[in-house]
């Protein structure tokens, strides 16, 4: 309470402080920046000189600036951009038209000018730190004449994309991509990276996004995400691209892929189709998708946005588990083999409507999914250690799931320069449904001397349904505080408050069925259930901004209600909970070089419905599951720090992150052993509320560039450490676990050559305070090279290869060497077609090896899959950008 108390101490002092300071007039100015074809150019530079000042400033990704603090009089406007012709305007601020004035729409046209013998260039700065923005001028990097974007983010420090095409940056992966600053296409950042050409480029942006309607409002809150935002070069803003692909290869491998885009302006139109089993996933993949998506104006102001997404999904596997369960009574030890065989179809839709000008935000929006996944497996599994016991299940599986969700948000900026409110309203159904039809066969042994002793079968049908509803109302409010001619400083009061409301009903109904087919219902596994968990947030934060600091202090309070009522049962679940939380986030930027940012966040967690149903789930006998309705919610804290020191003139780069989170009554799980038939034990699974669980760990990126930049050192790691709590037969159990990686590399990119090599190693040790119990301890030792070779302007030579080295793991498992290799050869003067013949796996060493940790148990996992094939392909592009065909 005194930590909270000086807190509140602290905001009262300051909104004391400022409101205090004397009101002045003022003026903000409001403008916008296009091109010829009315889209927003990004980083103009505008000069607006009024009198003997002079004020400076860029231009926003939309084109948007604004100055404050201006007097009423003439003033003078120059704006420049690269490729653009200057401009300069003069305008005069009235006293009859308010405190905001809006100017007339500037449009720049191109430069037609170019110096034809001699070429200037002034040194180019490869990486800029700028707020929430990790920028990097692709003007710095080696772009070949056929490279897509994919190619240029391989390059950039911090930078990783998996074989999956995923894109990691700073340790997050990238969910959504825009060009421009603009919604582009479906965002699909895989989809686009492999299709967009990188030559069109001029900056790429990693940015910490937290959202459209806090870009408009200024209230950040939470985790954001990482998004990738494209500049590209001058008069690049209209296009139409797209690729045709047909593969076929050894083992029945095959590809098909067809994709076309037009881009004009406002208007998007997108169609993208493929089917393949050349998935590197576990098991055998067999997938389809078709999608089409549609963007324009509509109106002045109105941008519309719809899309419609099918996929279908096949998968044949074969999974090999090992588990160990530490346990007061002993160590229980899970050898089983698994056959699955699934098909599943999705169908998903998003329509939205948007309208953002200086003064509005309003957006829009539904969409709905349909998935549906019918499966069939077999498992066999083999117990030992403290419980002695064979199970084999034959598994039909028939699960949908359909969910409808709605939102709405409306921003409006005020009279009063920095004043706005916003409200957000959410709505979500759901409605999940899973058949399951299990025929197990259990063998018991006797405990004394380890015989068979018996054979039971037990055939069921349980069918679970799952219905969901989610409603949310946020609310915020702005006030600006200070002086209101002071252009270099803002600051303002955010009042914000959130309801959310989460609404479970599930039935779950078992029956079982006799060896003569006949079916009875069984009450004691039966039940509907239902749950309710609200929660409020009522907030109180001081933002202060200026050039090199924003910073965020506030408080949060949080009073919480978990309700439920059981069929069967008078007495109904009320759980009511409060909590207080600080605010905190802060970034800084001392100068170009140094990037100081971190933030506090705390927010309550509901316990799931397996959690909370007080029924025994029967569909894995040798671990059923039984919830607690006696659960409260667990509050999450989060903390995070980060610096980033870039080089300018040597192009080096460090980053360090600091992280940890601490969670109050998390639901953790409590197994015991119940006895069984003929004097032997089976596992249940209970759950509790506990304190004790933290985390914190801490991670590292550098990179160094050598030899006049031709090569780049990297280094990077981290190390985490855990510490979780659980439950065996009432008796708390501590795990610990420390995760230690680390790798160096070394970076080539050159016009011919592409060249990446990298050491790493991972150490990854689990320990349990129970008596008995083993350290679990696995080592990684991983060695890789990445090439490609262009010769002769056509001809691409691919290889790749990586040794790994495997201690500690209890399923057996090799010591793989995975090699690749490719031969492209590409067609015609523009390189539009190509013809590929690609090895994979040439040596047939991989597997897909696992492991996790969960509570009292660690798990490894290795599943089938088909990694070596030849595979022959050709490819036509079509692309043709606005200046560049």
């Amino acid at each position: 309470m005194k930590i909270q108390t000086s807190l509140l101490l602290f905001i009262a002092l300051n909104l004391f402080l400022q409101l205090k300071s004397n009101a002045q007039s003022q003026v903000k100015l409001l403008g916008v920046v296009l091109d010829t074809t009315k889209t927003g150019i990004p980083d103009a530079h505008v000069r607006l000189i009024a009198g003997r000042d002079t004020l400076t400033g860029n231009t926003e990704s939309s084109g948007k600036f604004h100055f404050s603090g201006l007097k009423y009089g003439t003033v003078t406007l120059l704006v420049r951009g690269i490729g653009y012709q200057p401009y300069e305007t003069s305008f005069v601020l009235k006293e009859g038209e308010g405190p905001e004035q809006i100017l007339p729409v500037i449009v720049l046209k191109s430069s037609v000018f170019q110096l034809k013998e001699v070429v200037i260039k002034g040194a180019v700065v490869p990486m800029k730190v700028k707020q929430d923005t990790v920028e990097f001028n692709a003007e710095a990097y080696t772009v070949r004449d056929n490279d897509r974007v994919e190619d240029l983010l391989k390059q950039l420090p911090g930078v990783e994309i998996d074989k999956d095409g995923n894109v990691v940056s700073a340790g997050k992966t990238l969910t959504k991509i825009r060009v421009n600053g603009k919604d582009f296409f479906t965002s699909n950042v895989k989809e686009f990276i492999s299709q967009l050409p990188a030559g069109v480029v001029s900056k790429i942006q990693f940015i910490d996004d937290y959202g459209d309607k806090a870009n408009f409002t200024g209230i950040k809150t939470g985790e954001p995400q990482k998004m990738l935002n494209l500049v590209l070069k001058s008069d690049r803003n209209e296009a139409q691209f797209g690729s045709a692909n047909a593969s076929a290869g050894t083992n029945d491998r095959y590809a098909l892929n067809l994709n076309g885009y037009l881009w004009r302006g406002s208007k998007q139109i997108g169609l993208n189709a493929g089917a393949s089993n050349t998935n590197t996933g576990a098991g055998i993949n067999t997938n389809s998708n078709l999608g089409v998506n549609y963007r324009n104006k509509v109106g002045k102001d109105w941008m519309f946005g719809g899309s419609y997404d099918y996929g279908y999904s096949k998968n044949e596997s074969v999974q090999q588990s090992y588990m160990e369960t530490v346990n007061s009574m002993g160590t229980i030890y899970n050898n089983s083999s698994n056959n699955n065989s699934s098909r599943g179809n999705n169908h998903n839709f998003d329509l939205n409507l948007e309208s953002v000008n200086q003064e509005n935000f309003i957006r829009g929006g539904i969409r709905g999914a349909l998935q549906g996944t019918n499966s069939i497996s077999a498992t066999d599994a083999i117990q030992s250690g403290a419980i002695r016991q064979d199970l084999n299940t034959q598994r039909i599986s028939k699960q949908k799931s359909p969910n409808l969700n709605v939102d709405f948000t409306i921003a409006r900026k005020l009279k009063k320069t920095g004043r706005n409110f916003s409200v957000s309203l959410y709505g979500g159904t759901g409605n999940a449904s899973q058949n399951n039809d299990l025929n197990n066969q259990i063998r018991y042994y006797d405990p004394e001397t380890g015989n068979a002793v018996k054979d039971s079968l037990l055939h069921q049908l349980v069918d679970n349904r799952n219905r969901t509803t989610n409603l949310s109302a946020n609310l915020s409010y702005t006030e600006p505080l200070g002086r209101k001619n002071d252009t270099l400083v803002r600051r303002s009061i955010d009042v914000t408050y959130l309801f959310s409301l989460n609404h479970i009903h599930n039935d779950l109904d078992t029956k079982n069925i006799d060896q003569t087919g006949v079916v009875s219902s069984v009450d004691s596994l039966s039940n509907s259930y239902s749950s309710s968990f609200s929660k409020h947030i009522f907030g109180l934060n001081y933002r202060y901004e200026s050039k090199k600091l924003h910073y965020t202090l506030g408080i949060t309070a949080q009073p919480n209600l978990l309700t439920g009522a059981y069929e069967g049962r008078t007495d109904r679940i009320y759980k009511a909970g409060f909590n207080i939380a600080p605010v905190a986030r802060f970034v800084y930027t001392t100068s170009s070089r140094n990037h100081f940012s971190g933030f506090y966040a705390g927010n309550s967690v509901d316990p799931n419905f397996n959690q909370l149903q007080p029924v025994r789930d029967t569909r894995n006998l040798q671990n059923i599951i039984v919830g607690n309705p006696e659960l409260r919610a667990a509050f999450n804290h989060m903390l995070n720090f980060s610096y980033t020191r870039s080089g300018v003139e040597t192009g080096s780069t460090f980053q360090v992150g600091l992280r940890g989170n601490l969670v109050q009554d998390q639901v953790v799980s409590n197994t015991i052993l119940v006895p069984d038939v003929l004097d032997s034990r089976k596992q249940e699974t209970h759950f509790l509320n506990t304190n004790g669980n933290y985390s914190f760990g801490s991670n590292y990126y550098w990179t160094l560039p050598v030899g006049q930049k031709k090569y780049i050192l990297e280094a990077t790691g981290g190390v985490n450490y855990s510490h979780r709590i659980s439950f065996t037969e009432q008796m708390k159990n501590i795990g610990k676990g420390i995760n230690l990686n680390q790798r160096i590399g070394a970076r080539m990119n050159r016009k011919w050559i592409m060249l990446y090599t990298s050491a790493s190693y991972n150490y990854n040790n689990n320990v349990y305070s129970i008596p008995g119990s083993n350290a679990n301890t696995i080592q990684n030792w991983v060695f890789s090279m990445d090439s490609r070779v262009y010769l002769f302007k056509s001809l691409i030579l691919g290889f790749n290869a990586g040794k790994t080295v495997n201690q500690g793991y209890s399923l057996a498992t090799t010591n793989p060497l995975l090699i690749n290799a490719s031969v492209e050869k590409t067609f015609f003067k523009d390189k539009r077609a190509s013809l590929k013949l690609e090895g994979n796996d040439l040596l047939n060493q991989g597997n897909n090896l696992s492991r996790s940790v969960t509570d009292n148990s660690v798990t490894e996992s290795r599943t089938n899959q088909v990694t070596r094939y030849l595979l022959l392909s050709f490819t036509w592009r079509l692309q043709s950008f606005a200046g560049v065909d």
